[in-house]
């Protein structure tokens, strides 16, 4: 047992050592938005809502067709990947990493590793679930897709995704506050 359990520690180590490695470039942005979404100050969860209320009121107002906004996104995207690692030593003075943001750094890269691994680990439960008992998985995945479309039928699609980009934005201060039971620091 204590030997699967040193192989399965090592492999996400591996796997971690390999995604800093991949994000090196983004380690300065990473531990911004880290504090930022932990809610390290008072002020963060309403500057979280009023940029994701700004992005969606703009979407609202340009109204623009789904593929231009694919596209505009993906391209943001593109250029985001191009430009982040080279000005963001330059604007967060980055040069110098202190052991305090590695060890962030670290963690916040094995968190990544640990959701990748949760959401794979759903998708395989989900397909055994398929093969061991079909008729559940089947009427269980007909009513949940029905109740999604009613929903959505219900509720506009632009509202709706904006609900749902707010609420995963501002989990993990939410997680955070829950877990300490302390609101952040005033400045």
């Amino acid at each position: 047992m204590a030997k699967g359990d040193n192989r399965s520690t090592n492999l996400l180590a591996a796997e971690t050592a390999s995604l800093e490695e991949q994000l090196q470039g983004w380690g300065a942005v990473m531990l911004m938005a880290d504090k930022v979404l932990r809610w390290e100050r008072a002020w963060f969860p309403p500057a979280i809502m009023g940029v994701a209320s700004l992005v969606f009121l703009n979407i609202y107002y340009l109204d623009p067709p789904v593929l231009s906004g694919v596209s505009c996104f993906v391209m943001f995207l593109c250029l985001a990947d191009y430009l982040v690692p080279i000005l963001a030593p330059r604007i967060f003075c980055s040069n110098k990493w202190t052991t305090e943001q590695q060890q962030r750094f670290y963690e916040i890269c094995s968190n990544l590793v640990k959701t990748r691994r949760r959401t794979v680990g759903w998708w395989k439960r989900l397909f055994t679930l398929k093969e061991e008992k079909p008729k559940m998985c089947f009427m269980t995945m007909i009513i949940s897709l029905a109740v999604v479309a009613w929903v959505g039928q219900q509720v506009h699609n632009l509202l709706l995704t904006y609900l749902i980009v707010t609420f995963l934005l501002l989990l993990p201060g939410l997680n955070q506050f829950r877990s300490t039971l302390e609101w952040p620091k005033g400045r």
